[in-house]
């Protein structure tokens, strides 16, 4: 499963700017360094609706929407168990 580490949850600030007031729009991030192969999945679900990645960083890092970070764990999970091949058991008897 993905490591994060959980990006600051506070109001973004306003700033002004020679007198006016200048709204800017702030999206909070989750940093995430996984194996390349689990970065695969999450671009490859993002590639679907394109609301879960903000930036991909290199081979093992990213930065996904804060909102989206239990999305991304319930669809990745959901992924992995349809990929998922148990080994079969070896049998000892010979």
């Amino acid at each position: 499963m993905p490591r994060a580490i959980r990006g600051n949850s506070r109001s973004p600030p306003k700033f002004r700017h020679e007198g006016s007031h200048v709204e800017m729009k702030f999206l909070l991030g989750v940093f995430i360094e996984c194996e390349p192969a689990i970065k695969a999945i999450i671009l490859h679900l993002d590639s679907e609706s394109r609301d879960i990645v903000i930036e991909d960083l290199d081979e093992q890092h990213m930065v996904v929407k804060e909102n989206m970070v239990d999305t991304v764990k319930q669809k990745l999970e959901d992924r992995l168990k349809e990929t998922y091949r148990p080994e079969e058991p070896l049998d000892e008897s010979e």
